[in-house]
């Protein structure tokens, strides 16, 4: 498609402007590709950039930055959110967007139990569950880009705050077991 030009203003109907169309499928596939690229790119990072050799198998940054105590579980979050804040700049429902944000937060409830949520993250694959959702939208042929308005921006804001209370409640939760077997542990030795 040619640029616009001042020339254009002058021809409001856009008759000896060039329009771009698309010329079939293939076209249309790779447009939304393009569309996509960040959420492709980040889901592809976290859930699927590793192959275990000799089999089909794959997994991401998402459960190997799991295994950072406490921690590790929002920072993979913190990247997952690029995914949902692209499908809110596109428009997605309300709905979608919801259960986008409701994968990642059992994502991270489930991360915050050592081992198990690992195992399950490793499985559960949560960016790669976004993207599709994403992806759906944008092949659907009511799938427009409309503003998302300032309830996106809040509902991601709001997966962070579930994300870190999660861990805080972690964080707690193994300071009292570990105080709890600390003072055993001197209590017997006594």
């Amino acid at each position: 498609m040619a640029p616009f030009s001042p020339a254009d203003a002058d021809d409001p109907a856009g008759k000896t402007s060039p329009v771009q169309t698309l010329g079939n499928v293939d076209d249309l596939r790779k447009l939304l590709y393009e569309k996509a690229k960040v959420s492709r790119k980040m889901s592809w990072l976290l859930d699927e950039c590793i192959r275990i050799p000799w089999t089909q198998v794959r997994f991401g940054l998402d459960p190997l930055l799991g295994l950072i105590p406490y921690g590790g579980e929002t920072v993979a979050t913190l990247f997952g959110t690029m995914i949902l804040g692209e499908a809110a700049r596109k428009g997605l429902p309300v709905g979608t967007l919801t259960r986008m944000g409701g994968n990642m937060i059992l994502n991270a409830a489930v991360g915050t139990i050592p081992v198990l949520g690992d195992v399950f993250s490793f499985w559960f694959k949560s960016n790669t569950r976004n993207y599709r959702l994403l992806n759906t939208y944008l092949e659907s042929p009511h799938g427009e880009e409309e503003p998302g308005g300032w309830w996106p921006a809040i509902l991601i804001l709001g997966v962070i705050g579930t994300v870190f209370a999660l861990n805080i409640l972690a964080w707690i939760l193994m300071g009292t077991l570990l105080l709890h077997l600390w003072s055993n542990l001197i209590g017997a030795v006594r």
